[in-house]
């Protein structure tokens, strides 16, 4: 530990108690702990990356602050980080081996954002849906369509900020759609492999109920692909964006007919937009893509495509040095639509330019899920239903979120 070396955190700017400190926590969720640091200690921990000792993190600490800091005191930093397991060490190492041995050995994905996320006791989450139900029609008085529903695009922010746009996505779900298999494109945000699609084959539990994952379906997909569309599996153990999904399933379903999914987390396409490719470049999103086409055209008015996807992600919370102003709130929104209305038209390619073209400034987190189901989802047209940005006054940050409804 005399070379400490820090995992992956997420760290952004907070008041806590009054003061304004950072916020850090481990966006894998390997550690469920939360720290609260001075903006100098950030600055520590950012030299612990397994090439710099104590004394080149002290002569550092001169540097920046002209006042030395002992040993001790960088030692009890690293002690407090290795218990909080945020530290690459023994101890992460045989954590991490235990979380992961227990989610392959197990044939059901747990619950991972129940009552941190949203409610585990039932009856309260039950209310929570009825309310966003109730506020969505509201605010948008239902118009039944008369078209076949394919597909939707649904938020996966947390429930509280997003609910009404969740429910305006499923309402449509409810009215004009009967099926009893759902693909389920997710955001992979923190996943560690190159593979585009990562698939399991475990069912989804939530407070709910437990949602059967369709195994032949997967099957198929990985028989489809000539490498291993497993790899990154413990990816799905903690990754929120189809369980969120999941648990709006289920409510709304309840009692009224069973129903299957295939949950699929979706890696970034950041590379390629580095390279300014088109994802229609790539032989292994293309060629699984083209699988969820042949099974979504046999299966007809049986399935229906999801993508759990949020927009854009601005501001010091994602590294931006600057926090969001009415103006670049106005832009946000503007380029989003621009991007959304490409999905209206069922222009994967021009959705995915839209985002490409600026680089990904806007830090789309649903371009790979939204991408996918505009490839595969075999629908002739789509409304966009709601669009949403929640601000983050604290951090001077926001997220922006929308719901489209596609229909034969």
């Amino acid at each position: 530990m005399n070379i400490p070396k820090l995992n992956p955190i997420e760290a952004f700017p907070v008041e806590y108690e009054g003061e304004k400190l950072i916020c850090v926590r481990d966006p894998l969720n390997i550690s469920d702990k939360i720290l609260y640091v001075y903006p100098e200690t950030l600055y520590l921990m950012g030299m612990f990356d397994g090439e710099h000792s104590v004394s080149d993190i002290q002569a550092a600490a001169l540097e920046k602050f002209g006042q030395r800091i002992s040993p001790e005191d960088i030692g009890k930093l690293i002690n407090q980080l290795d218990e909080a397991l945020f530290l690459d060490s023994e101890k992460f190492s045989n954590h991490k081996a235990r979380l992961e041995s227990g989610f392959m050995d197990s044939s059901t994905r747990s619950a991972s954002h129940a009552g941190l996320s949203y409610p585990e006791d039932v009856p309260e989450l039950t209310e929570w849906f009825r309310e966003f139900f109730n506020k969505a029609e509201e605010s948008k008085p239902h118009k039944p369509e008369r078209s076949r529903l394919k597909g939707i695009i649904s938020p996966h922010i947390d429930f509280t900020r997003g609910g009404n746009s969740y429910a305006l996505a499923y309402r449509e779900l409810i009215d004009n759609s009967g099926a009893e298999t759902f693909l389920i494109f997710g955001t992979s945000h923190y996943a560690e492999v190159e593979n585009p699609f990562i698939l399991t084959g475990k069912d989804f539990e939530t407070p709910l109920g437990i949602a059967q994952t369709d195994i032949s379906i997967v099957d198929r997909l990985s028989g489809s692909c000539p490498w291993d569309v497993f790899q990154g599996e413990i990816s799905h153990r903690t990754e929120h964006s189809i369980e969120f999904q999941v648990a709006f399933l289920q409510y709304i379903l309840s009692g009224k007919r069973d129903f299957k999914i295939v949950p699929i987390l979706c890696n970034s396409f950041f590379r390629l937009v580095e390279q300014g490719k088109s994802p229609s470049e790539d032989e292994k999103i293309t060629v699984f893509l083209d699988s969820i086409s042949g099974i979504v055209s046999e299966l007809g008015e049986s399935v229906c495509v999801i993508a759990g996807a949020d927009m854009a992600h601005v501001g010091p919370k994602f590294g931006d040095r600057e926090p969001v102003n009415e103006h670049k709130l106005n832009t946000i929104k503007e380029r989003d639509i621009v991007s959304l209305e490409h999905s209206e038209s069922m222009d994967a390619e021009g959705f995915y330019r839209s985002v490409e073209e600026e680089k990904d400034w806007r830090r789309i987190c649903g371009l790979s899920p939204i991408y996918s189901l505009l490839r595969t989802v075999g629908a002739s047209r789509g409304k966009i239903l709601d669009y949403d940005q929640a601000l983050e006054p604290d951090t001077g940050s926001v997220v922006s979120f929308g719901s489209v409804a596609f229909y034969s």
